[in-house]
């Protein structure tokens, strides 16, 4: 679990799970702190929110997938939302 806090201050809880995996030498690069394309590797997940009542509680009600991409001091995730 997670908490994501939108530009207007609003927390909203994220729980993600999800799959990292690829050949043993990029996963190895990867803990190592290495730069890695994240083509080489698959980093998906299935989110789900827990958004408070308002402007955000559209989260509640959508389901989602994500794309992850590890780097040495970060991780980015993009979110899309299933039509």
């Amino acid at each position: 679990f997670y908490l994501l806090r939108t530009d207007d201050g609003v927390l909203i809880q994220v729980h993600n799970r999800g799959l990292r995996h690829g050949p043993p030498e990029v996963m190895a690069r990867l803990a190592v702190g290495e730069v890695v394309d994240p083509a080489s590797y698959y980093f998906r997940a299935a989110p789900t929110f827990s958004a408070p009542a308002g402007r955000y509680d559209w989260l509640n009600r959508s389901l989602f997938v994500c794309v992850g991409a590890r780097y040495p001091v970060s991780i980015r995730l993009w979110f899309y939302r299933v039509t």
